[in-house]
């Protein structure tokens, strides 16, 4: 079993808000092409500009959101408490609950130099995933990069 536990450094932390940042901006891009035609085409039918100035206006809010600063708490909450990997699962146990996946199913291993980001393909996505080196307390780093042997990128 090896095992990584502890609170994540400001550095890596900084790296995980990053990730989320981007992540968030990716879904509110989306979001925002997939809702934006249907609320425009009736602005513009009914020729009422006022509308389509308040729709414009609210995905404007919307895309921005994801820049908003993360509180304390929402940080606490989003950082990586604890770890695991055992068998063929890794675990991650965040401040809000858990998540699993397959080890087999990473798509590839970052390593950082101070910590390492576990990628996961489309569908499977998760910035939970991010272990810092010397937050190790069971297992050696050796073993841990044997179990992703093939896929690990060096940064």
């Amino acid at each position: 079993m090896i095992e990584f536990k502890g609170n994540i450094s400001k550095s890596t932390l900084k790296h995980l808000v990053k990730k989320h940042r981007f992540f968030g901006l990716t879904l509110s891009i989306i979001t925002t092409f997939v809702m934006l035609p249907m609320p425009i085409c009736i602005a513009l039918y009914s020729k009422s500009f006022f509308l389509l100035n308040i729709v414009c206006s609210v995905l404007l809010l919307f895309l921005l959101l994801p820049f908003r600063p993360f509180t304390k708490g929402e940080l606490d909450k989003m950082s990586p408490k604890k770890i695991t990997l055992e068998d063929e699962y890794i675990v991650a146990i965040i401040g809000y609950g858990s998540e699993f996946r397959l080890i087999d199913e990473a798509k590839e291993l970052r390593d950082y130099g101070a910590f390492y980001e576990i990628v996961f393909p489309v569908g499977k996505v998760s910035n939970n995933f991010i272990c810092q080196k010397n937050l190790l307390v069971s297992g050696t780093l050796e073993k841990f990069e044997a179990k992703f042997k093939g896929k690990i990128v060096r940064k």
